[in-house]
């Protein structure tokens, strides 16, 4: 069964600039107010926590269609993150920036880093893009990552947001999907280029007229045609009217391929989440095995991550931090779900909806190998790293994942660029209501992450991120000649 034309008419003016903001893509959106005055926290990765046991994920409704990238010095000392308390307030009040307490400079960072530098360039975009809370880690090589954190977790607690607060980093997931994929390729499981019907069968695509050709290629590098289905008015209408069942990724393969093709197949790219979420079901398919068990099989163990996880079968040992939709998705959700007197938020001059508001179960479940990974950020620059330097593919998989396709900037899964004649490897990544942005330069050996939780922030975090690399470039002596 296909959308509803007359509902994706009522909501297209609505919902779809929403939408492009990304589940699993580019972001924008916010404004400008006061600086934020919340101490930042730096610490080192945290202690790894054992991973629970998979959870049994509730059935999906079969009955619904388908759905979804001037602050005080820091302190050394590590600094747990508190569990949250919701506090209900009866009307949206203005919130206040959370007091702190001065800490003193330290005379020279043990880092090497210009930490001041670091916490001024954090502290003028979270004005600017009016960010409750910040997390970020740095890494050279295979150490640690230093691993920062400001603002606050959540609005209504103050609890702070500190690297021990776990974030969803959205479409960050991709590559390391991608990666479990070639994994199968080395181990001579899959083939690139042998069409999906192989592993999946000759029904998987449904009426989609290229689904005979598609292959792994044109999943991973977003040339099958696809539409985003995260992006979709009819897809937001589907979450809102379930937010509280998972969704299977049966569900969201039929959405996609009943929504017919939106690009030239093969020659044109177009980014689809649905591509690596068909790639998770091939996985699942030639192993026997559940997606998020041969992920972090092949993936996740062997680079030492015991803070990242795959839900909705594998969940952290807490929530995530509590996340906020302003902007047009501000809109979008009020107009399509009631929404709780204390999910809204008044923030340095933006109103805010939290998304711990709202039940959990879809959000966990739609991004999926697609985009599903919720982590500390401590774990994302050694995962990030890893895929390239781990030694998880072969040299020649390795090759074609990094090879730019029709997209100069995209190879399989990551993409590829260029800063200050620097090589660099990259992903961004939306979910409701987090930004994430991950690069890593080989050359230098040099893995930057930063996780926001506001979804979307104007400007960017790549702003962000684009202002902390000459300074953790000049503080380590890498700047390029």
């Amino acid at each position: 069964m296909t959308r509803s034309a007359a509902a994706k008419f009522l909501l297209v003016p609505l919902v779809v600039t929403a939408l492009l903001a990304g589940a699993c893509g580019n972001d924008d959106g916010g404004t400008a107010e006061p600086p934020l005055t919340a101490a930042p926290t730096v610490e080192a990765t945290p202690a790894p926590t054992e991973a629970p046991e998979p959870t049994a994920t509730p059935e999906p409704d079969t009955t619904a269609e388908p759905s979804p990238e001037a602050m005080p010095e820091p302190t050394p000392a590590p600094t747990p993150a508190p569990e949250p308390e919701a506090t209900p307030v009866p009307e949206p009040a203005a919130q206040g920036t959370p007091e702190t307490t001065a800490v003193p400079e330290p005379e020279t960072h043990p880092s090497g880093l210009d930490v001041a530098a670091i916490d001024a360039a954090a502290a003028d975009w979270m004005e600017a893009a009016s960010i409750p809370g910040l997390v970020l880690a740095v890494a050279r090589g295979d150490e640690d990552p230093w691993t920062f954190g400001w603002g606050v977790s959540d609005l209504d607690t103050q609890a702070p947001m500190t690297p021990g607060s776990y974030v969803r980093i959205g479409s960050v997931t991709k590559p390391v999907t991608t990666v479990a994929v070639l994994s199968l390729v080395d181990d001579g499981l899959l083939d690139l280029d042998t069409p999906v019907t192989a592993y999946l069968g000759d029904d998987w695509y449904g009426n989609y007229e290229h689904g005979p050709n598609i292959t792994l290629r044109h999943l991973m590098g977003h040339t099958a045609g696809f539409v985003e289905y995260a992006f979709d008015p009819g897809f937001f209408v589907l979450a809102s009217s379930r937010l509280g069942v998972p969704i299977a990724p049966e569900e969201i393969v039929r959405f996609t391929t009943n929504y017919g093709p939106v690009a030239e197949f093969e020659t044109e790219y177009n980014y689809s989440t649905a591509g690596h979420v068909i790639a998770g079901m091939i996985i699942e398919a030639v192993t026997g095995n559940p997606a998020h068990v041969e992920i972090r099989t092949r993936v996740l163990d062997p680079l030492g991550l015991e803070n990242t996880y795959l839900p909705p079968s594998e969940l952290p040992p807490k929530p995530v931090a509590n996340s906020y939709n302003g902007g047009v998705l501000y809109t979008a959700f009020s107009s399509l779900t009631r929404v709780p007197d204390e999910a809204r938020h008044d923030y340095l001059g933006n109103t805010y909806i939290s998304t711990n508001s709202y039940p959990q179960e879809f959000l966990q479940s739609a991004g999926w190998t697609g985009g599903g990974i919720e982590a500390l950020i401590g774990d994302v620059p050694r995962m990030f790293r890893g895929l390239f330097t781990g030694g998880l593919i072969s040299d020649e998989s390795l090759a074609e994942m990094t090879l730019p396709g029709v997209n100069s900037g995209y190879g399989l899964g990551v993409g590829i660029d260029d800063f200050g004649g620097q090589l660099a490897y990259g992903h961004g990544g939306g979910t409701p209501a987090f930004r994430t942005r991950v690069i890593y330069f080989p050359e230098l050996d040099l893995t930057l992450a930063a996780n926001a939780n506001v979804l979307p922030p104007d400007p960017d975090v790549q702003a962000l991120v684009d202002a902390l690399i000459p300074i953790v470039m000049e503080g380590w002596g890498l700047t390029s000649q």
